[in-house]
């Protein structure tokens, strides 16, 4: 690592090279009489005007920047947003304080996956503490300098921020002060326990990481963690997170197959990475070690090694998942009342459900929603579906005004019932509606006047892409995982990752 950065320094001093002034990063390597190639190095964030890289730092680019992917047989052009966070091996070329040229030699197959790791319950990506220790031996080293500390098997160390540095304590209670940057790497195949939160829906533990961590400092008092793990180590931790691990071996390779063609479309679409990262660890991309490790995830894993899901174009597909289908459009209580296809949905708890709210509950409800002058609550009702049935648009109408609720999760969002009844079971407080697949029955008394609504939904999540429920009931009629992922995603096909994908 030093010996590359003196590279780098050589270079810039030869070229006419000099500090400049950032208004966000301070002093940015630039300036240079000719066009210079840098040495080839990692891309760590990118944006549509700055780059960060491993080792030459935060660079600027030029409008006009030039990308190019080097093949095995070819040299093509791509454009900038191909250009990807994760990339080892990439080539800027300087010109004026800026990067005119990025040589993309890393093959469009992603081999790791950078991960946000959140707080406790999932709340944010930004911490404020990091309590962590090794099963082995770990190694905290701060980014550029080479300056850091090992820990042995069972030792803690404390991250905090502080005025935009770095505060850490290690097991011996010395206390380091380091810049934006520092990694946490452990020995190869060894794990990295967190402290400062666990995870699980039901059993609580402290989870334990494969990969090396990449502390960022993002505020004052804040910092990013990014877990850097190989792509089938991720899924791992994935599919036992997703689906659980006692449902049929085809539906578990169906999910394994859709979860590592989401991670990998992620990366390759890096929606993320002016923020450093390719998914985050939550249900915003697709939930990652919540549950313990299981060799019936991991087989499944195994027996489709490298399997994704590409578009008829050789593109990689967005294979979204969600719990359950409501199967079939639900408007009336005749729909509701049909419950024919319970078996093909896997028997799912959530494949109906209902609950209500009394006047007064739904007043309490809506009213943070409602603008001053709204007047008194006179009803709700569905303004508008989209074409899976979903409500997009909830009206609330009052004796003064109306106000819509527009988006599927927003709707879902707004109705928190405190009970619900299900299939089989009842259960308790919901922070939001299991799916926007649902239709209003709305009681009022003789003088019209708003008693009570009650709501009848199916289905839980999104409804887009694979219903896991379903997949379990695929499974469960005989049906193999590729005939699973072909009735979700009927216009993809199955290559393995490591055919080299292209643009």
């Amino acid at each position: 690592m030093k010996k590359l950065i003196a590279v780098w320094s050589v270079l810039l001093l030869l070229a006419g090279g000099c500090l400049a002034a950032h208004s966000e990063l301070g002093e940015v390597a630039l300036g240079c009489d000719e066009p210079l190639a840098l040495p080839a190095d990692k891309i760590l964030r990118i944006s549509p005007s700055l780059v960060e890289f491993e080792h030459h730092g935060f660079l600027p680019i030029n409008s006009d920047v030039q990308c190019y992917q080097h093949w095995e047989d070819e040299v093509a052009p791509i454009p900038l947003d191909a250009v990807k966070v994760g990339f080892e091996r990439v080539v800027p070329t300087v010109f004026a304080g800026e990067i005119v040229r990025f040589d993309v030699y890393d093959p469009l197959y992603i081999r790791t996956i950078r991960v946000a790791i959140s707080t406790d319950q999932f709340r944010s990506i930004e911490h404020k503490e990091l309590r962590f220790s090794p099963l082995t031996r770990l190694y905290v080293e701060e980014k550029g300098t080479g300056r850091g500390f090992q820990l042995q098997a069972g030792e803690e160390a404390v991250v905090t921020v502080s005025s935009g540095k770095f505060q850490v304590v290690d097991s011996k209670g010395t206390h380091w002060e380091f810049g934006p940057r520092i990694y946490v790497e452990t020995e190869p195949r060894g794990l990295i326990q967190i402290n400062s939160f666990q995870r699980g829906t039901g059993t609580r533990f402290f989870p334990r990481y494969r990969g090396r961590f990449e502390l960022t400092v993002a505020g004052e008092d804040v910092f990013l963690v990014i877990n850097e793990v190989s792509l089938e180590d991720y899924l791992i931790q994935v599919v036992p997170s997703e689906m659980p691990v006692t449902w049929p071996m085809e539906a578990l390779k169906a999910q394994a197959v859709a979860a590592r063609t989401y991670a990998v479309a992620q990366a390759v679409y890096s929606r993320q990475g002016h923020l450093g990262f390719h998914v985050a660890d939550s249900t915003s991309s697709q939930v990652y070690n919540n549950a313990a490790e299981s060799a019936r995830a991991t087989q499944a894993i195994l027996e489709t090694d490298g399997e994704i899901l590409v578009n008829a174009d050789g593109t990689v597909s967005s294979t979204y998942f969600y719990s359950t289908s409501p199967r079939g459009l639900l408007t009336d209580l005749r729909a509701w009342q049909d419950v024919s296809q319970l078996a093909l949905e896997g028997n799912s708890p959530w494949f109906r459900w209902k609950c209500s709210f009394t006047r007064d509950e739904l007043v309490k409800q809506v009213t943070p929603l409602l603008p001053a002058g709204f007047g008194e609550l006179v009803g709700v009702e569905v303004a508008e579906r989209d074409a899976l049935g979903r409500v997009v648009n909830l009206r609330i109408v009052g004796t003064k005004g109306e106000v819509s609720i527009t988006g599927e999760l927003n709707v879902r969002r707004a109705l928190q019932p405190a009970a619900m009844q299900r299939v089989q079971d009842r259960v308790g407080h919901q922070s939001l509606l299991p799916s926007a697949n649902f239709f209003l029955d709305v009681q009022k008394d003789s003088s019209g006047r708003l008693q009570s609504v009650h709501i009848y939904g199916g289905g839980a999540g999104h409804q887009l892409g694979m219903s896991q429920w379903g997949a379990k009931g695929l499974a469960e009629a005989g049906h193999d995982y590729l005939a699973i992922l072909s009735t979700y995603y009927p216009d993809s096909r199955i290559i393995t990752h490591s055919e080299q994908l292209r643009y």
